[in-house]
């Protein structure tokens, strides 16, 4: 019997990984390997870009330069991000009580404009069904 990939641990390689914030250059030409079931940490002080770099692994930025690659795959092929499950859990949790719980879960894609309001819906409501809250957009 064999155990999915994603129950194993994954391969995750960055490659000259860069990003700027208007003149602010945040990521500079990033690379690393993290081997499966390897334990990985990324320290630095507040600013230094450890979120940033989390958030374009899972696909929630988008990179100006280099590549990502989950199991040698791109991060934006088909399906990879189904596959492995890829999710991030925010330092700061805090709901903000004068949204439903669809409009708190979409916040942070409609905040930074990454996908269009159609898509941000699907992706509300599939992210919500898997928890259960089918309906609570």
């Amino acid at each position: 019997m064999s155990t999915p990939a994603n129950q194993q641990g994954v391969r995750v390689e960055v490659r000259d990984l860069r990003k700027k914030f208007g003149d602010h250059e945040v990521l500079r030409g990033v690379s690393f390997t993290v081997e499966r079931g390897e334990i990985f940490v990324l320290m630095g002080p507040s600013g230094s870009g450890k979120s940033v770099l989390l958030k374009h692994i899972i696909g929630l930025e988008e990179a100006d330069g280099g590549e990502m690659l989950i199991e040698g795959h791109s991060i934006h092929a088909e399906g990879l991000r189904d596959r492995y499950r890829m999710a991030m859990v925010f330092q700061s949790g805090a709901l903000l009580n004068s949204l439903t719980v669809g409009e708190n879960v979409g916040l942070y894609l409609r905040e930074h404009r990454l996908k269009p309001e159609a898509e941000i819906r699907r992706v509300v409501a599939e992210k919500l069904a898997i928890v259960g809250l089918t309906g609570a957009e």
